[in-house]
């Protein structure tokens, strides 16, 4: 189940860990508000609903003559009082303001009173009045600052501060951003190099730690380099020395009388000599700077088709010329020869078609042979593997062959995938990429 989801990046964690922070603060802060708090005995008015209940129950306690004094007693900075015969027609159905209503019920219920009308409603500026009916059936109307919620040019506060806040996490998003973007580039160009063996320069940026790490990764292509190029080097020597002994050794078989066991030696040697070629090829092709590409293929499928078709069963198919490809002539050249080369070993025949497909030309190459069982498909890769239940190990094959293919095509940013053939057999196609300057000749 893990394997099917994405991981994330690195700008994602970050900002999960940060929005996970805050969370976790937030939390903490609530519960220290609320776990902290001194409890009140059930019976105790709280604040502001207490003193509206008080006034209520003193205005019920006198005549409606002694309501002015009563009013002229609450200290001028509070909030102001009168009397209202009803409550306003244009009040909402729905206030908000539940909390309120119920406090200073409860405060009523408290002193013994309950049945009583109570609205509390926002009054525009950040004030806000409260109705609560009396005995007499009036309702006392109070109006008040809201101290709760502040304002702004008449628009609460708090949404400035979520503009801020807003504000704030883009900046932070764009300062993480340009401190991961190194990473970012880095990967991508990594990516973007394929196989290639030769060091890719990476500028060092950003943070002092992606600076090293960008200068160790450097430095470790450049000894993966050395690494695989001394290796080649060594491999080079030594197959001019057994190339050397491989020919004294043919020759003194020619020289030797015609026998049964005469033959299989030289055949033995010519196993050997096939095998150690492709070897060296294979090792060649990861260490060979790039050519400039633009080869025809168009104009080499022509060219193998009538060099070859005439001793063995190839046919390409008529096509549009089809544009100039991102590989080299000698690249394109051995792509081609190693398909129809299995084709015709392991299948009897080649069916060639080429054609443009977007931004790449498909070369598909099909022969009439037992196919290549799916589960074996990427494993045909590998180099020297041979699937012993459809490829004789008798027909000279030395498992090199596919491998090369899809070595020349990871470096040149293309592609290789096998296939059933309808009606039987294997299928092999390739994406080439087109070449977008100018063409050259092969």
């Amino acid at each position: 189940m893990r394997d099917r989801i994405p991981p994330l990046g690195l700008l994602a964690r970050i900002l999960l860990i940060v929005a996970a922070a805050i969370l976790a603060f937030q939390a903490a802060a609530v519960v220290v508000f609320f776990g902290f708090q001194r409890p009140k005995p059930p019976d105790e008015p709280k604040g502001f609903s207490g003193h509206v209940a008080a006034l209520v129950l003193l205005l019920d306690a006198v005549t409606p003559a002694r309501w002015d004094t009563v009013f002229a007693a609450l200290p001028p900075e509070g909030p102001t009082a009168t009397i209202v015969p009803a409550l306003p027609p244009d009040l909402p159905a729905v206030t908000g303001m539940v909390r309120i209503e119920t406090g200073i019920a409860a405060a009523l219920r408290s002193a013994g009173v309950s049945g009583r009308t109570i609205r509390a409603v926002p009054d525009g500026a950040g004030e806000m009045r409260v109705f609560v009916e009396l005995a007499s059936g009036a309702f006392l109307s109070f109006r008040f600052a809201d101290p709760v919620t502040v304002h702004l040019l008449g628009i609460p506060i708090g949404f400035f501060a979520g503009l801020l806040g807003i504000a704030v996490g883009v900046v932070a998003l764009i300062a993480v951003a340009r401190e991961t973007k190194p990473l970012t580039r880095l990967a991508q160009e990594l990516d973007a190099r394929g196989t290639r063996l030769d060091p890719l320069p990476v500028p060092a940026r950003g943070a002092r730690e992606i600076r090293i790490l960008v200068r160790a990764i450097g430095a470790m292509q450049g000894r993966i380099a050395d690494l695989v190029n001394s290796r080649t080097l060594a491999l080079g020597a030594i197959s001019h020395d057994l190339r050397t002994s491989l020919t004294r050794l043919r020759l003194r078989l020619e020289l030797m009388p015609d026998s049964p066991q005469c033959a299989r030696a030289v055949a033995d040697v010519e196993t050997m000599q096939q095998l150690l070629e492709e070897a060296l090829d294979f090792a060649r092709v990861a260490t060979a700077p790039r050519a400039p590409g633009g080869a025809d293929l168009g104009a080499l499928l022509r060219e193998i088709v009538a060099e070859r078709g005439r001793d063995a069963p190839i046919s390409l198919e008529p096509m549009p010329p089809p544009p100039p490809v991102a590989l080299s002539g000698t690249a394109l050249r051995r792509v081609v020869k190693n398909l129809i080369d299995n084709a015709l070993r392991y299948g009897n025949r080649a069916d060639i078609r080429a054609w443009r497909d977007g931004d790449c030309v498909l070369l598909r190459v099909e022969d009439r042979g037992p196919g290549i069982p799916a589960e074996a498909r990427v494993r045909v890769f590998e180099p020297f593997v041979r699937l012993e239940t459809s490829r004789n190990r008798d027909s000279g094959g030395t498992g090199l062959g596919l491998t090369i293919v899809k070595q020349i095509l990871d470096i040149h940013g293309g592609a290789v995938e096998i296939a059933d053939r309808p009606g039987g057999g294997a299928c092999v196609l390739v994406r080439l990429p087109i070449e977008t300057g100018p063409a050259v000749t092969i």
